[in-house]
């Protein structure tokens, strides 16, 4: 079978990226152009995307199906954190401090992943600043919603 060519990889990736939040954020030639720095990647239920204590520098969008999010735990089962779905972003936290993952990612369901490396966003940066600046704002917000939850339920233990 023939593997399809860059061009019709590129015209799904867009497709995928259109149908997110974060294309949302983008006009369709920008989200044509991000297509070039991202690549699809499909996962079987139970498998372990993201190991924690691995270094790694690429984040994903979650574009189908559910993980879960875990934080192992010294000589006691991995603690459950949360599960992600559609649209969610995961691996963000070592790409941007280039330091070992913090928590490890299952597939709890089959899921398909928009995977772009520290090269490629690097690569973006040089060849498109301002959708890099976009990428960077968007991702942003979704780290600062996540501070504000994390912040939320700390308060909550706390009274």
């Amino acid at each position: 079978m023939e593997q399809p060519s860059a061009q019709a990889q590129r015209a799904a990736v867009a497709a995928s990226l259109d149908n997110l939040k974060l294309g949302a954020a983008f006009d369709w030639d920008e989200v044509n152009l991000l297509a070039d720095y991202l690549r699809e990647t499909a996962f079987p239920a139970g498998t372990v995307i993201i190991q924690e204590g691995r270094k790694a520098n690429s984040l994903a969008f979650i574009e189908d199906g559910v993980v879960t999010i875990q934080k192992e735990d010294t000589g006691a089962p991995e603690r459950h954190i949360i599960d992600l779905t559609r649209d969610a972003v995961i691996g963000e936290i070592a790409f941007f401090d280039n330091e070992p993952r913090s928590a490890t990612v299952v597939a709890r369901t089959d899921v398909k992943l928009l995977v772009m490396t520290r090269d490629d966003f690097d690569a973006l940066a040089e060849a498109h600043p301002h959708l890099a600046i976009k990428m960077l704002f968007y991702v942003g917000r979704v780290l600062s919603r996540r501070l504000r939850q994390v912040t939320g339920r700390f308060v909550g233990l706390l009274a």
